[in-house]
């Protein structure tokens, strides 16, 4: 997993909403759900939204 080496510093890869549900093997409303909910914190960039895989990758932490 990637980490952030700063606080304030920006996620080095964004993912799509498409790319979220492939890496993560959902439909791309179960993807909007969880942005909805705030399970998984999204951006908005020229009218796209994008997920840090770093916050993808926490939101998807496995049960322990």
């Amino acid at each position: 997993m990637l980490r952030r080496s700063e606080a304030n510093s920006r996620p080095s890869f964004y993912l799509s909403i498409q790319g979220a549900a492939d890496r993560a093997c959902v439909s791309k409303d179960t993807i909007r759900r969880m942005i909805a909910s705030g399970q998984i914190r999204a951006y908005r960039f020229r009218g796209q939204i994008r997920i840090a895989i770093e916050d993808f990758d926490v939101a998807m932490r496995p049960i322990r």
